[in-house]
């Protein structure tokens, strides 16, 4: 069990990402709005929140690595995307929540620029491979929409995430801590 509670938070972004995933194909007629669609972004809110409330475990970036690369074969098929989006996500997240207030307000703030800066990285590595023709302007669209939902995501989830990343740190043996 002591090993099982080390593990918890990982375990959970991978529930994350397959629910991410499940969501965005039943969820993907709402999530258009003209020509824009809304990306679901429920690992990378996940990631950040744990940033947020465990920011002096630099293990965690570890994490958001091997969870980005998984993420990437799960979704895309080929590994870079949220390899590399997510630890700088991680890293973000950690020094947001030093240099800003633990405010809710703060945080979501954090957040949506992060994820808008994930939607708009994400978009520009699938326009230098070919794999979208969006414009800018449908991009930018895409990324506002993607803000809203991240925004309501993120109300509705960070109280989950962040009860699992205070009580349940990654790799932290918490029968032996000395506080």
């Amino acid at each position: 069990m002591r090993i099982f509670k080390q593990w918890v938070v990982a375990i959970a972004l991978y529930v994350a990402m397959i629910l991410d995933g499940c969501l965005a194909a039943v969820l993907h007629q709402t999530m258009s709005y003209g020509n824009s669609r809304a990306s679901l972004l429920l690992l990378p809110i996940a990631v950040m929140v744990v940033a947020f409330e465990d920011d002096r475990n630099a293990k965690e970036v570890w994490l958001a690595l091997a969870a980005g690369v998984i993420a990437d074969l799960y979704f895309y098929g080929i590994i870079g995307v949220y390899a590399v989006g997510l630890p700088v996500m991680s890293a973000f997240g950690r020094w947001y929540s030093r240099v800003f207030p633990e405010l809710f307000i703060f945080r979501l703030i954090g957040l949506l620029l992060m994820t808008s800066a994930f939607s708009a990285y994400v978009w520009l590595i699938f326009r230098l491979i070919g794999w979208t023709q969006a414009s800018l302007g449908q991009a930018g669209m895409s990324i506002l929409y993607t803000a809203g939902w991240s925004a309501l995501l993120t109300v509705l989830t960070y109280w989950i995430w962040a009860k699992l990343a205070r009580n349940y740190p990654f790799l932290v043996d918490l029968d032996n801590y000395r506080y």
